[in-house]
């Protein structure tokens, strides 16, 4: 059965969201040069305001995404998205850094709400048999959000000081939260999920019984997927200069690696559709090994083939994180699918700030930095596959598992 109109709806603003929160999350680094000059600020004050937003999309995924369950998903996104937008305009006007902490704190907890909750929703919509394939490829727009902040920046920036890139973000949260207001109520029985779940619907649900399994295996795989893409979004632009490429090769490099982690959401929908997703995502794992010992073996060979070798890593990674959160929300029933991702997604920042700080403790290390986390990409969907079969088949799991 195609689409109806509220649901291609619900898929528009869902992608919006996603893309307003992406780019009010990066365009604030864009701006960090010039706020630093301004300002005067130490490096320790500089730390702290980078890492305001990771703190709050923390709390946002584990404190705040649950309450969707309980209030219905498009609420949820109604009311993060415009949070997000206040937010944002207390930081435009924030006249030192503590109220500028603050407002990034509050910037980050409403993504952390609206990112599940708008994925949650977007799951619900249309056919069941392309219910992956649709969260798979509406969570791209977070990555697009990225690529508009950096070029918002290299535009605005010089003509209109080091706060212009922000107001955009306003405006993209406040259009997203009036679209979701706007979305028609669904038909009685018909979503879930858009209503409150019952008072033991909650955190503790998802480790009850056949589902607590699914559950651990699951945050181990957002923490390694993440682990993965920040310690190479970190690192590889000096692990390609000290492997003797130049500067501007040295950027093309991880240019190419964000392009592939873009790229990643097709074979991902291609392959989830004919295996189901657990072993492509497997398969996606597999495809980063191999992308990624290419990389490494290649840091002192040729431009072009660091460059293909990267693009490849990229798209493994990029189709590896964008796989786990179609397959979790395959995975949850709708009436805790926004707490369960949720969680994920929030478990998954340790991943994200550990594996970078791991690296950079010297060789010794490398093997959790690296190989341990890929071993996991690999090996967890498939113990997954085992336990639970195809769960993109008649909807979410009954959590009987195959034998």
């Amino acid at each position: 059965m195609p689409m109806n109109f509220r649901e291609h709806s619900a898929t528009l603003v869902c992608t919006g969201v996603l893309f307003a929160a992406g780019y009010s999350l990066q365009a604030f680094s864009f701006s960090m040069p010039g706020l630093v000059r301004d300002w005067n600020l130490a490096e320790r004050e500089v730390g702290a305001l980078l890492a305001c937003a990771m703190l709050g999309l923390m709390l946002g995924y584990v404190g705040l995404a649950p309450l969707a369950d309980r209030i219905g998903t498009r609420g949820a996104v109604t009311g993060a998205m415009a949070t997000l937008g206040l937010a944002s305009t207390a930081s435009l006007v924030a006249p030192e850094a503590l109220t500028l902490g603050a407002s990034r704190v509050a910037i980050g907890a409403a993504s952390g709400m609206a990112i599940p909750a708008a994925v949650s929703l977007v799951s619900q919509q249309g056919p069941p048999r392309w219910q992956g394939a649709r969260v798979v490829a509406v969570y791209t727009a977070y990555s697009l959000g990225f690529l508009a902040a950096a070029g918002a920046s290299a535009v605005l920036i010089p003509y209109a000081g080091w706060r212009a890139p922000w107001a955009p973000g306003i405006l993209l949260a406040l259009a997203t939260a009036l679209g979701a207001r706007a979305l028609p109520r669904p038909h009685s029985g018909t979503q879930p999920s858009s209503h409150p779940a019952r008072p033991d619907q909650g955190p503790r649900a998802l480790l009850s019984g056949h589902r607590r399994l699914g559950t651990l295996l699951f945050w181990l795989l957002f923490p390694a997927g993440l682990s993965l893409f920040y310690t190479l979004q970190s690192w590889l632009p000096l692990l390609a200069t000290r492997g003797g490429t130049t500067f501007t090769s040295a950027v093309a490099t991880t240019g190419a690696f964000t392009l592939g982690n873009m790229l990643g959401a097709l074979p991902m929908i291609w392959w989830a559709d004919r295996m189901g997703p657990l072993r492509a995502l497997a398969a996606m794992g597999l495809l980063t090994l191999a992308g990624l010992t290419v990389l490494l073996l290649s840091l002192r060979g040729a431009p072009p083939v660091l460059l293909a070798a990267a693009l490849l890593a990229g798209i493994g990674i990029g189709g590896c994180q964008k796989g786990m959160t179609s397959a979790a929300s395959l995975f949850y029933p709708p009436a805790i699918r926004t707490t369960g991702l949720g969680w994920a997604l929030g478990i998954g920042r340790i991943g994200a700030v550990a594996g970078p700080l791991i690296l950079g403790l010297g060789p010794r290390y490398v093997w959790l930095a690296l190989p341990l986390p890929l071993l996991i990409l690999v090996l967890a969907p498939l113990w997954l596959d085992g336990r639970y079969g195809r769960i993109d088949r008649g909807g979410p799991p009954s959590f009987q598992p195959t034998s």
